[in-house]
């Protein structure tokens, strides 16, 4: 169930009616209980249609974070008030279930040549391609270079699969106007260039894209390519937003921002939050980009 219309049917099924939804998760909260036994969490999910639904829960969607799209089963459990309750019995991350027979499986084009490389652009609206009619040649010694850096992080891909990632990056950092180092720096300490790497917050990917970031980007964060590219528009958009400060501050924020959220940085007062893994992150990236100038990489 992903609307209103489907919802409004199953609550009309009587006093122990189940109802089965799924939808991204818009806020999570604590509530304050009389048994150890009631529910003591609450969640928001967004329907496909944009109808929120209010869920009570239990503490095994502890796991779950705003962002995620989540398949659940509620019990609906009716009060001499009329209140309605929807209690979750049992829920899923929706990637994980298995695929409906009209699904289209998903794509790796890892597996397949990579395309060329198209001259810098204007950045394309969510959910469409750039155009690779024209091409920006990058010498082969540098494609070989960036190859042999992303085989070291993880020496089980294929020479092929390295070779894509390299021209993929380079594709779209020259088409978002990031620097490619900054985007090699940025996915080793997401990934290290793991391309089914599925963090325990459901963030996937080479780009480690949370559910909600990849659809607000059009992308499927199953793709190699598209994870990329939905990973390096992203950092585009954050760069953006503090392109008044100097370089390296810019850089910093933005990073920050990839990591713990635009509005962690806001409530920060456009600072680096006080996380701890944040503050590692920032400084572990930006080593690395520093790191890359220094060793001369193309």
């Amino acid at each position: 169930m992903a609307s209103r219309l489907a919802f409004d049917a199953a609550l009309s099924a009587g006093n122990t009616a189940v109802v089965e939804l799924a939808g991204d998760i818009s806020a999570m909260a604590y509530m304050a209980t009389t048994s150890p036994d009631q529910p003591s969490r609450m969640l928001i999910v967004t329907l496909d249609d944009g109808w929120n639904v209010t869920l009570r829960a239990r503490e095994d969607v502890d796991a779950l974070r705003v962002g995620d799209r989540v398949a659940a089963i509620a019990t609906v459990q009716r009060a001499a008030t009329t209140t309605t309750t929807l209690v979750v019995e049992r829920w899923a991350w929706a990637w994980d279930l298995p695929p409906r027979e009209d699904d289209e499986p998903p794509t790796d084009p890892a597996a397949s040549p990579a395309p060329p490389v198209p001259v810098p652009a204007a950045p394309t609206a969510p959910g469409t391609q750039p155009e690779t009619s024209a091409t920006l040649t990058f010498p082969a010694d540098a494609i070989a270079a960036w190859q042999a850096w992303v085989l070291e992080h993880n020496s089980r891909l294929s020479a092929q699969q390295a070779e894509n990632i390299v021209r993929w990056v380079l594709e779209y950092a020259a088409q978002y106007d990031v620097n490619h180092k900054l985007i090699f720096a940025l996915i080793k300490w997401e990934s290290w260039f793991d391309p089914n790497c599925v963090s325990h917050s459901g963030a996937r990917g080479l780009c480690q894209l949370m559910p909600g970031t990849a659809r607000y980007l059009g992308v499927d964060p199953r793709n190699v390519q598209q994870n990329i590219q939905g990973g390096v528009r992203y950092l585009a958009e954050q760069l953006a937003t503090y392109s008044d400060r100097p370089n390296a501050e810019r850089v910093v924020l933005a990073l920050a921002c990839y990591n713990a959220g635009p509005n962690a940085v806001k409530r920060a007062g456009h600072r680096v939050p006080s996380i701890a893994e944040t503050q590692r992150y920032v400084r572990k990236v930006t080593t690395t980009f520093r790191e890359l100038h220094e060793a001369g990489m193309p």
